[in-house]
């Protein structure tokens, strides 16, 4: 059972309890107007009884005869003192509309009445005015524009109704499904794909010229752009030295260097630069030069594919004699 009472004053409906009227006596102050009254004359239940009628108490009438009000006080039994009176908080007010909707609330001014849509959607909440305020003094202070308080009230307004996440995951994922967006993301990957591929060619532009000559054409003028060169391609683990031998010529005024290169690649390859070093009797270096194609007269400067290349240089020894070398391939 939840028991009401409804003041008699200003017609306000508060919640009680049993335990507070046995105290009181059923005394109760108002925490409207703060009439004292008697809660016990207008009690009933929420859960089955209306509340009781009221009517305004009429406007106290002008003060007759001194000897009238005597007799009139003596007639009324006095309020109880303060301390015997049971405070009632306005948290326990209840508001006209859950017991009546219809029934405007006797608390309020005509100018505070509320509207029959704003009763309906809880207009009574309220924006905190002095945070706003304290906001836009302090965007003033900064030199920012404040925000309209139109502007505020539509933010606001758009705030609840913000779309579920789920709902805004199935719009994008209908959104990418559309055929403007299917022929963008084609048209983006075949751009992209070209790009990557033309990457690729010129970053092994060297092997690429070699398997299809037909693209030769295209990535000179590439590199006439970039800075770059074509070339043959560089395998120098494809590359081996079948015979070597230093002899000398007769006189013993020079020695003669011959060499076997061997290609075991299915292309053609540049063809490395050779280290050479000279030693004498003792072991002791006498000279080292690196020698390129050109030294041996190698024109074009490459290797056939699957094949051996014989390579022979004089070399002068300034009267020293020549008793051991050693030969290494490398690309500088």
């Amino acid at each position: 059972m939840s028991l009401a009472t409804r003041c008699t004053n200003c017609g306000t409906v508060f919640r009680v309890v049993q335990d507070q009227l046995k105290v009181s006596e059923g005394w109760v102050r108002c925490g409207r107007c703060d009439q004292v009254f008697n809660a016990i004359e207008g009690l009933f239940d929420l859960e089955r009884d209306a509340p009781p009628d009221w009517t305004p108490p009429p406007a106290p009438p002008a003060p007759p005869a001194a000897t009238v009000t005597a007799s009139f006080q003596a007639a009324v039994d006095p309020p109880p003192d303060d301390e015997e009176v049971f405070h009632l908080s306005d948290d326990d007010r209840i508001h006209s509309r859950f017991f009546q909707p219809e029934q405007e609330d006797v608390a309020q001014t005509p100018a505070q009445a509320l509207a029959p849509r704003d009763r309906v959607d809880f207009a009574d909440a309220q924006f905190n005015d002095a945070l706003i305020a304290d906001v836009e003094a302090a965007a003033i202070a900064q030199g920012m524009t404040p925000m309209p308080e139109k502007a505020l009230i539509t933010r606001r307004q758009a705030k609840p109704k913000a779309e579920p996440g789920f709902v805004k995951a199935a719009q994008r994922k209908a959104l990418w499904r559309t055929p403007a967006v299917q022929a963008g993301l084609a048209v983006a990957t075949v751009l992209l794909s070209m790009s990557l591929l033309a990457q690729v060619a010129l970053q092994f532009r060297d092997v690429v010229a070699v398997r299809w000559p037909h693209s030769r054409p295209w990535l000179v003028s590439a590199c006439s752009v970039l800075k770059c060169q074509v070339e043959l391609p560089r395998r120098i683990d494809d590359i081996s030295v079948d015979s070597s031998s230093l002899s000398p010529t007769p006189g013993g005024v020079s020695y003669r260097l011959s060499m076997v290169l061997r290609n075991r690649n299915a292309m053609p390859l540049a063809a490395p630069h050779i280290s050479l070093s000279l030693t004498d009797s003792n072991g002791q270096l006498v000279s080292r030069r690196t020698l390129s194609a050109a030294d041996f007269r190698l024109s074009p400067a490459a290797l056939a594919p699957d094949s051996e290349t014989p390579l022979q240089l004089l070399l002068s020894t300034e009267g020293r004699r020549i008793s051991g070398y050693t030969v290494e391939i490398f690309y500088p």
